[in-house]
């Protein structure tokens, strides 16, 4: 017997706005990135997430450089990286609540597992995809107003 996951993705997600369980889109926010030249982010979607979640530099989980403490956080965009557990590919970017020994550098700014995140859809619905130049980073793409 075989069994298998097929995952669909694009840069905006075309699942239906109900299947992303507890994630809102926020306009009006400003985040700002130190790890891509202080890029400011003005959206963002808050998605229930499991406590002590930990925040990784890159997708591929090696290195780690903070940690949500909290059960609910904002995401600013996703991307794919390496399958955790089994699951979908996709990682979340945001700002810890904590930055880890060594992560001063990039102020607690890295990637989730989508494993830790509470919602039925990966990526949810209008997130963008990160567009980062390099994992340690000049700068993403331009955001596009809405």
């Amino acid at each position: 017997m075989c069994a298998f996951t097929v995952w669909r993705l694009d840069d905006r997600s075309s699942a239906d706005a109900e299947s992303a369980k507890s994630c809102t889109e926020r306009g009006g926010v400003r985040h700002s990135d130190a790890r891509h030249g202080g890029y400011t982010w003005t959206e963002d979607f808050m998605c229930e997430n499991r406590p002590e979640t930990p925040l990784y530099l890159t997708v591929d989980g090696a290195e780690r450089v903070g940690t949500l403490e909290t059960r609910r956080s904002w995401f600013v965009c996703w991307e794919l990286g390496r399958v955790q557990d089994g699951r979908a590919p996709v990682w979340y970017y945001t700002q810890g609540d904590r930055t880890e020994p060594g992560g001063e550098r990039w102020e607690g700014w890295g990637f989730a597992g989508a494993e830790r995140l509470e919602v039925s859809a990966h990526p949810p619905p209008n997130m963008p995809r990160c567009r980062f130049e390099s994992p340690g980073g000049v700068s993403p793409a331009p955001a596009t107003p809405r």
